[in-house]
């Protein structure tokens, strides 16, 4: 009786912790948030500052910005994406395996008792 009591007790509040830790743990990981946040960020810088105010070093650093935003946006949208895939196939796991953590125990006891009685599988 102790063992279903810690089952479905204590042994049941620290697996919803360690699921919960897993979750925040993969979220932080993916940062979706922030990385929605910077978005068109500039992803990294390409040129230095430089000193000449010249037209033409002015357009140059336009289009290095434009196109390291664009390069930023589209590594943190991919980011985003893979995110979002990886956090809903662990919610999808996380409920399967607290979903089991219920039913593992009435299923040794279902065992145990189709055992006794003398039930056979059918592929056996």
């Amino acid at each position: 009786m102790g063992l279903f009591s810690w089952w479905y007790g204590r042994g049941w509040i620290a697996q919803w912790g360690r699921v919960v830790d897993r979750w925040k743990r993969t979220i932080h990981l993916f940062s979706v948030g922030e990385l929605a946040k910077t978005l068109f960020a500039p992803y990294r810088q390409i040129s230095a500052n430089i000193d000449d105010t010249s037209f033409a070093v002015a357009v140059r650093s336009f289009f290095d910005q434009l196109i390291s935003r664009f390069i930023g946006a589209f590594i943190r949208t991919m980011t985003i994406l893979v995110g979002l895939i990886v956090i809903t196939g662990q919610i999808i796991l996380e409920t399967l395996i607290m979903i089991g953590w219920w039913i593992f125990p009435v299923l040794t006891i279902v065992g145990a008792l189709l055992f006794a009685l003398g039930w056979v599988p059918t592929w056996q």
